[in-house]
């Protein structure tokens, strides 16, 4: 994550310092980079002791709102709240499998919230994502990869037998390298992270080199694009990467996550735009988050997080 220097940037940087702060993966290169921004400019100590009041105003959401809040600098000019900020963790809501586990031919799924490492029975490796589910089978001349729902990364391991992948909709073919695979309804991406794939279409196939990205849905031309790979496979680091999108857009990816849903109350919130990265499986943390660094109220009911404009 990038943060810039100049002082009007100093309340959004403020609010990155705390979804830094707050990581499971801190590290004492952060806590030091964290503390050359906070002697750099006077107006850091204020903007992050304000970021921190929001952030703490109301630790479980329930039955409240909160919006942005002056707070005093003790003396001294850093609060204890700076120095031991980061004492929480984000993590998935569910389980993240640590470690490759052997897996048998067979349907393999995860829950909401669930990242499994598999390694499949002719050694290639596939990591799903939540809400996921695939199958694999393997015969005398090809090896088939199904994915029902979900995401799954699979690095495919060297064989003379092809590696077909059903899409539903589609079918892909490749022999070996790393391949990243969407789907949602009859909506399916496929990225060629190393390697090269063959998507089946109903002219000539589609051939995809490393680095791109071929996105089809019913009804529609195919769309071939070249993706921030880096953003493409931060979800494996239990992370989303938003690029300017939208908050309707990156709320939806964020409910993938969690049962505990964040909703958007109007036109105008949803339309709001967002770049960052963020830790999934905590969606309070996120709708902190939000509160820092976009004119938005939010507030739940124990069930939901709603996320309203504070615009008139």
């Amino acid at each position: 994550m990038i943060f810039r220097s100049e002082p009007e940037h100093a309340n959004r940087q403020a609010g990155e310092w705390l979804a830094r702060l707050h990581a499971d993966d801190r590290t004492a290169a952060d806590d030091a980079a964290f503390r050359a921004w906070l002697g750099a400019d006077p107006s850091h100590r204020d903007a992050f002791e304000r970021a921190s009041t929001i952030w703490d105003a109301l630790p479980g959401l329930s039955g409240s709102s909160f919006a942005p809040a002056a707070a005093p600098v003790e003396a001294g000019g850093v609060s204890r709240r700076m120095v031991l900020a980061g004492g929480g963790a984000l993590v998935l809501a569910g389980s993240l499998t640590l470690g490759w586990r052997e897996a048998q031919a067979g349907v393999y799924r995860t829950e909401v919230g669930e990242q499994r490492r598999l390694v499949l029975e002719d050694g290639s490796r596939v990591m799903l994502d939540t809400d996921t589910r695939i199958r694999f089978r393997t015969r005398r001349d090809v090896r088939t990869l199904a994915l029902g729902l979900g995401r799954v990364d699979v690095d495919i391991a060297a064989d003379p037998r092809p590696f077909v992948i059903d899409l539903g909709v589609r079918r892909a073919t490749a022999q070996a390298g790393r391949l990243d695979l969407r789907r949602e309804g009859d909506m399916v991406a496929l990225t060629a992270i190393q390697g090269s794939a063959r998507v089946d279409a109903a002219g000539a196939p589609v051939a995809l080199s490393p680095g791109s990205r071929i996105a089809i849905a019913a009804g529609r031309a195919d769309r071939v694009d070249h993706p921030e790979l880096d953003d493409l496979i931060a979800w494996q680091s239990g992370r989303l990467a938003f690029r300017d999108e939208t908050l309707a857009q990156a709320t939806a990816e964020m409910n993938r996550y969690s049962t505990h849903a964040l909703v958007i109350a109007d036109p105008r919130a949803a339309a709001m735009r967002l770049s960052g990265v963020y830790r999934v499986g905590d969606p309070e943390a996120f709708a902190r988050s939000l509160a820092l660094l976009l004119p938005v109220r939010v507030s739940s009911d124990g069930q939901t997080i709603r996320i309203e404009s504070t615009d008139p």
